[in-house]
C-alpha cells in the first residue's frame, strides 16, 4: 500500500472515524452525499441524502377546492348563515320592487306585483344558493328554479294586463298558483335553464382549477427529476475521481515513481480502463458528423472500432479488472499491452456492447454517440 492510498482513506472515511455516529446523527440536515464511492448504474446513486432538501424545498400546491372538503351548507352554523343570506336577498329585492313597479307603469303597464313583490322569489334563492363555487347542488338547482316560478307570479299581474291571453284565470290550476299554466311553464323552463347555465359553470371552475394545479405539480415534478439528475452526475463524477486516485495508488511506490507491470522501471500511468469498453481514436470525426448531422460520418468511426475489436477485456469492474493506460496510450491488461491503443482525444465507450448493437442504423448509432457525449460533457470527462 502506498502514502496515496492512505490519504484516500482518511480523506473519505475520516469524518466518520472522528465523530460519533450519534452525533452525526444530530447533524443529519447538514450531512452531503459525499458517502463514498457509489455505483452510479445501481439506484443508490438516484437517492442520496440530499434528496431530502429536494423534495423539502418544494412549495405545497394549492388546491382552492380542499377549503370545501367539510363544507356543509345546509346544517350547523353554515345553515344560519344561509338564513341570513335569503333574508339578505328578500329584503333587497324588496326594497327594490317598488322602484320596478313604478318604471314598468311608466312605460304603460297595468297591474300591480303581487305583495312582497320580488321579495319572496329573491329569498328563496339565498337561502338556497350556498358558498361552494366548485358544485352545483340539487338543493341550488330547486332553488334556482323555484325563485324563477316566484319571481314570474310576482310579476304576472302586469304580464296579463299587457298580454290578456297570459292573464291569471279565475279557476282551475292557473288560480291556484296564482298566475297562466303557460306563464308556470315558461318560468320553470327558464329557471331550469338558468340551473343548467350555473352547473356549467361550476364544472368549468372545477376543470380550471384542476388544469392549474395539474401544471404547477408538473412543474414541481420535472424541477425534482432535473434535480435528482443533475445530483446523480455529481455523484457520478465524484465516483469517478475517487475510483481513479484509488487505482492510480496501486502503482505508486512511497518514493513518488510507478512500478512496471512486467520488466520494472517505471511507467507514467495516466487513466484506467476496465472491461466492455469501446476505444474510438476517430472520436473527432464522430463529433464533426454529429455537429453537421451527416450521421454515416458519424457512426463510421463507431463501425470501424467495433469491426476491428477496440474492445478492452474481461468483466465491467474497476475493483476487479482495472487496465492502466500510459502516457502513450497503452492499456494494459493481465497479459501485457493490448494490441491497440488510447490516443489523445479518444471516444471511450463503456457498455459498449450493451450501447451498440451490429443491427442499429447510423442515425441510431449516432445518437447513441451524442448521449455519451452529454453524459461526459456534464461530468466534466469532455
Amino acid at each position: 500500500m502506498s502514502y496515496s492510498d492512505i490519504f484516500n482513506v482518511i480523506n473519505q472515511y475520516g469524518s466518520g472515524m472522528k465523530n460519533l455516529y450519534a452525533n452525526r446523527a444530530n447533524n443529519l440536515n447538514s450531512v452531503k452525499f459525499n458517502r463514498g464511492p457509489v455505483n452510479p448504474n445501481s439506484s443508490a446513486a438516484f437517492t442520496p441524502k440530499t434528496a431530502r432538501d429536494i423534495y423539502s424545498s418544494s412549495t405545497a400546491v394549492n388546491n382552492p377546492m380542499t377549503a370545501f372538503n367539510e363544507y356543509k351548507p345546509y346544517s350547523g352554523e353554515n345553515l344560519m348563515m344561509q338564513g341570513m343570506q335569503g333574508a339578505q336577498y328578500g329584503t333587497m329585492a324588496s326594497k327594490a320592487s317598488p322602484f320596478l313597479q313604478d318604471f314598468a307603469t311608466s312605460l304603460g303597464a297595468k297591474g300591480t306585483m303581487t305583495k312582497g313583490g320580488l321579495g319572496p322569489a329573491a329569498a328563496v334563492y339565498g337561502l338556497t344558493q350556498n358558498q361552494n363555487p366548485y358544485d352545483f347542488t340539487k338543493t341550488e338547482k330547486l332553488g334556482t328554479i323555484a325563485s324563477t316560478a316566484l319571481a314570474a307570479r310576482s310579476i304576472a299581474p302586469m304580464i296579463g294586463s299587457a298580454i290578456p291571453a297570459l292573464a291569471t284565470p279565475a279557476a282551475g290550476l292557473g288560480a291556484a298558483v296564482g298566475m297562466h299554466p303557460a306563464l308556470l311553464i315558461g318560468s320553470l323552463l327558464l329557471g331550469n335553464m338558468f340551473a343548467k347555465k350555473k352547473d356549467k359553470k361550476a364544472k368549468g371552475n372545477v376543470e380550471k382549477v384542476r388544469t392549474e394545479v395539474k401544471g404547477e405539480q408538473d412543474d414541481i415534478y420535472d424541477t425534482r427529476a432535473d434535480e435528482v439528475e443533475e445530483m446523480r452526475e455529481d455523484m457520478l463524477s465524484q465516483y469517478t475521481t475517487d475510483m481513479y486516485n484509488q487505482r492510480q495508488g496501486r502503482y505508486s511506490n512511497q518514493y513518488g515513481g510507478n512500478y512496471s507491470m512486467e520488466e520494472g522501471g517505471k511507467m507514467d500511468i495516466v487513466a484506467e480502463f476496465t472491461g466492455n469498453e469501446l476505444i474510438v481514436n476517430d472520436q473527432d470525426k464522430v463529433e464533426k458528423g454529429l455537429a453537421s448531422e451527416n450521421y454515416a460520418m458519424a457512426a463510421a468511426p463507431i463501425k470501424q472500432a467495433m469491426k476491428n475489436k477496440q474492445l478492452t477485456p474481461g468483466p465491467e469492474t474497476h475493483q476487479g479488472n482495472p487496465m492502466p493506460v500510459d502516457a502513450k496510450g497503452n492499456i494494459y491488461a493481465g497479459g501485457g499491452a493490448l494490441p491497440f491503443k488510447a490516443n489523445k482525444g479518444a471516444g471511450i465507450y463503456d457498455h459498449a456492447t450493451d450501447q451498440f448493437k451490429p443491427t442499429m442504423t447510423d442515425k441510431e448509432i449516432a445518437m447513441v454517440a451524442q448521449e455519451n457525449i452529454n453524459k461526459w460533457e456534464s461530468n466534466g470527462m469532455a
